[in-house]
């Protein structure tokens, strides 16, 4: 895994309201578990062919009556290179989605900048001002070794915390901006002792967001 400053990236910075490709999130067959392995295999595929390429994936999640049914729709538009939205629509097609369409545009300040490509490589946030990048090539400007597979290495450590003489240490983590609501609610859930299914990530408008959404949109909701 290769990690960069935000500083370092040409992280793409939009104004404008730019046009998307809308994906229905509950259509994605469950074999993919979501959209964002779809997404990065398809960039991927795309930047190690075009490696002068600098663009930024930008993402919105929201409710959608555009494929004439109420969906909870993902909407992703492109700060650069628009033949992206191409790449992103025959990925989602590919997949056996039905729900996929050119969709309609998105004020950038309400999403989130969730893919990046640059270098020939795709690039997700980590957290706040570092982008990682799934890739096994010996690279100078990497900062650290991949975590591995281990679910707790999708929470950051913290602090220790110790309620009491009398109880156990309980160390309390940083959900990784790229980590999936799915993945921490299950966390918190077992570190806890909670039912499965008791919590819930929500947003300002006490509303859950989707399992495949991540942590960073979560925030952005906050903010």
């Amino acid at each position: 895994m290769l990690k960069r400053l935000e500083t370092d990236l040409h992280v793409g910075v939009s104004r404008d309201p730019m046009p998307t490709v809308e994906v229905d999130i509950d259509s994605i067959p469950a074999e993919h578990d979501g959209y964002a392995n779809l997404v990065t295999e398809a960039l991927a595929a795309f930047a190690a062919k075009s490696p002068s390429v600098r663009s930024t994936i930008y993402v919105y999640q929201g409710p959608s009556v555009n494929f004439h049914e109420n969906t909870w729709s993902a909407f992703f538009g492109v700060s650069g290179n628009m033949k992206l939205l191409n790449v992103l629509l025959s990925a989602f097609k590919a997949a056996k989605i039905l729900n996929v369409r050119f969709s309609d545009y998105i004020d950038p300040s309400t999403a989130t900048k969730d893919f990046h490509v640059e270098d020939g490589f795709v690039w997700r946030p980590w957290e706040p001002g570092t982008w990682f990048s799934e890739s096994h090539r010996d690279d100078p400007e990497t900062l650290e070794e991949d975590p591995g597979d281990d679910p707790d290495e999708w929470l950051d450590p913290v602090s220790e915390f110790r309620p009491s003489s009398a109880s156990n240490p309980t160390r309390f983590r940083v959900a990784r901006a790229d980590a999936s609501v799915e993945t921490i609610r299950k966390k918190i859930e077992t570190v806890f002792g909670l039912p499965e299914g008791s919590v819930a990530l929500r947003g300002p408008d006490k509303k859950a967001l989707r399992g495949d959404a991540t942590i960073a949109t979560l925030r952005k909701r906050w903010e």
